[in-house]
């Protein structure tokens, strides 16, 4: 649930930058970095979260590459932090 709250607060940074997510067309790159402990290894199930978000959102153009690490530690000990790469077209 932490990642789809990353995506969400993604999507709202597009909208405010471009003014309308139609003009996304396409979700390149997803990295999720993950806080965790050196015994877990569900990182990829933890930034699922974003992914089905993004592909639920735009279809396949919301398909995309995507890293999932497992770090020992985040900012502010935050839980999850997502980052994409995305395509659009000129306004």
């Amino acid at each position: 649930e932490a990642a789809q709250w990353c995506a969400l607060n993604l999507l709202a940074r597009m909208k405010m930058e471009l003014g309308d997510l139609d003009r996304v067309t396409g979700i390149l790159k997803v990295v999720g970095m993950v806080n965790s402990s050196p015994d877990f290894e569900e990182q990829a199930k933890v930034v699922d979260g974003a992914s089905d978000l993004f592909v639920e959102l735009f279809g396949d153009a919301g398909r995309h590459s995507r890293s999932a690490p497992g770090m020992a530690v985040l900012p502010r000990n935050t839980a999850v932090i997502v980052d994409c790469v995305i395509e659009f077209k000129e306004g």
